[in-house]
């Protein structure tokens, strides 16, 4: 009998020894033993950025590949909306921009197609779910999505990317490096 309770208690002892340690490399111990440093960049406030050009805002890397008009858009593989997309009225034009966000944090950090939004002209104009796409997900650590977005707006304007997501206090604004322009006076 005495010998049963003393494996007992070996495998009990065993059991937490091996709880502490899973626990302890899965993160679970306290925040004073574990100490990353990771690469950061701004952390609140309005930004605006270009087309073709890395943005680092806390833990994620940002790059809009391409942000133009288009009569004739791309469908993404994953689509928000199963639904018939829809098509530009007369004096309507498609925006698109194909988006890279690549996550450096160690927390996971969720991306969301419907935190984007476009100001083109006087307006801005929400997302087309049927032309957009994947649907939301969370990024782990080092991972990354590719995300167009399309909207439906007046033709004729040089579109404003504007992006708002849950874990970034401000908006991140993108234009087309041709949309900006210096004016000179002469003399």
């Amino acid at each position: 009998m005495k010998r049963r309770t003393l494996w007992l208690l070996v495998g009990a002892v065993l059991f937490a020894v091996i709880i502490a340690g899973a626990l302890a490399g899965c993160g679970g111990g306290s925040d004073a033993e574990t100490t990353t440093t990771e690469p950061t960049g701004q952390a609140s406030g309005d930004v605006e950025g270009l087309v073709g050009k890395d943005l680092k805002l806390g833990k994620a890397l940002i790059n809009v590949a391409w942000l133009d008009a288009t009569f004739n858009p791309i469908t993404p593989a994953q689509r928000i909306s199963e639904a018939t997309p829809s098509a530009p009225e007369g004096d309507e034009s498609f925006y698109q921009a194909f988006i890279k966000i690549l996550n450096r944090g160690s927390m996971p950090l969720r991306v969301d197609p419907e935190d984007f939004a476009c100001a083109v002209g006087n307006s801005v104009v929400g997302l087309e779910p049927t032309w957009s796409g994947p649907m939301a997900r969370s990024l782990l650590k080092n991972s990354s999505i590719d995300v167009l977005v399309t909207f439906k707006a007046k033709a004729g304007y040089q579109p404003v990317l504007l992006y708002s997501p849950s874990w970034y206090e401000g908006t991140i604004r993108i234009t087309n490096a041709s949309a900006v322009t210096t004016s000179s006076t002469e003399k």
